[in-house]
């Protein structure tokens, strides 16, 4: 009878529960049904102990859980302790991410290594490919993951055995080999910043971003030399004449008005950080910060109104580093003079020359 039944007669009050139970076997079978139940019950325990001794030898759980098949891990898991439960877990896992590969044979994934030989030994062609990529899997995931853990070391592997290994890795695993591939392919150090503080520098960042990001014309430039030239027939001057026409055509629609005030907020925020930092936070008159007035309003806005709100630092820090309005800063990117802007630099001269 099985350990559950003499558990039972032992919770019960009997004196030698595993005599009783094998009485009532006998009662209940006869004798000769009764002694071959036994006998099976032997060889399961003896299959069992043998299980057991080649999952977990010596007590500690094998290194390689590859070459046992899903029946042999599902008989051991109860008699594992929960780390030991967790590592088959994590191998149980690992070939549930294989059987959803494109291709993948879970007839083959979930045998044990002996099961995968003997059939080896009569397949052929596209049967014995199919065995031998398993095979193939199980000896990555060994070198990969030993004891159940992607390895210490990963510097030794091959580029294709890494990438392989990302499916079958944890975050914390694919983290890892990332950083790896990083390390052997280390990105192109990224140009040093010119400073949004000043337009040119802004302009010349953003030029840097766009032939970063950017498609190369090397590909695609050949396609507009079958289009008729505009200028065919003109003489030089005419020809000059439209070039600076076009010039500055397109210097007007290079950014929309949105655009550039985007691109100024941004430059107004470097100029007041770095004007912040150098002259370490002395930006507003006294008046002015007993008024709580924002410094950073300082830099944008009429310049009569922002030098009476200045303190004297930072009014001879704007003789070096020039405080630009809109307007002023419209003109310097599309390159055309305007009237707004010869009166923001005419107030500002002015304030200047009062220095």
């Amino acid at each position: 009878m099985g350990r559950a039944f003499v558990a039972k007669l032992a919770r019960q009050g009997a004196r030698d529960p595993q005599a009783l139970a094998a009485w009532i076997g006998r009662r209940k079978h006869g004798r000769a049904a009764f002694q071959r139940l036994a006998k099976a019950g032997r060889d399961d325990a003896d299959a069992q102990r043998e299980l057991m001794g080649r999952v977990r030898p010596g007590g500690s759980l094998s290194r390689d859980l590859t070459g046992f098949s899903d029946t042999e891990l599902g008989r051991a898991l109860s008699e594992l302790t929960p780390g030991q439960a967790q590592r088959v877990a994590g191998e149980m896992d690992r070939r549930d991410t294989a059987a959803r590969l494109p291709g993948a044979r879970p007839d083959l994934i979930g045998l044990s290594d002996a099961e995968l030989g003997r059939r080896a030994g009569t397949a052929t062609g596209p049967e014995l490919a199919a065995i031998a990529d398993e095979a193939d899997r199980r000896q990555k995931v060994a070198q990969v993951f030993p004891g159940g853990s992607l390895a210490e070391d990963l510097s030794r592997m091959d580029e294709n055995t890494l990438g392989w290994s990302l499916a079958y890795a944890r975050p914390d695993e694919a983290e890892r080999i990332a950083a790896e591939m990083d390390r052997r392919h280390p990105p192109a150090p990224v140009p040093a910043a010119s400073g949004a503080d000043t337009v040119d520098g802004q302009l010349a960042d953003r030029a840097t971003v766009d032939e970063l990001l950017g498609s190369s014309p090397d590909g695609w430039a050949h396609l507009a030399d079958d289009r008729p030239d505009p200028r065919e027939g003109m003489s030089s001057t005419e020809r000059w004449l439209a070039d600076r026409e076009q010039e500055q055509e397109s210097a007007r629609g290079a950014y929309s008005r949105a655009q550039v005030q985007e691109m100024y907020r941004e430059h107004v925020y470097a100029q007041y950080l770095a004007a912040e930092d150098e002259l370490r936070g002395v930006l507003l008159s006294r008046d002015a910060d007993r008024q709580g007035i924002d410094p950073m309003s300082l830099f944008t806005g009429p310049s009569h109104v922002a030098y009476a709100r200045a303190s004297e630092e930072l009014k001879r820090w704007w003789q070096a580093n020039p405080r630009t309005t809109l307007a002023e800063y419209q003109e310097q990117v599309t390159g055309q003079r305007t009237a707004a802007g010869d009166t923001a630099r005419k107030s500002r001269g002015d304030q200047q020359n009062r220095l």
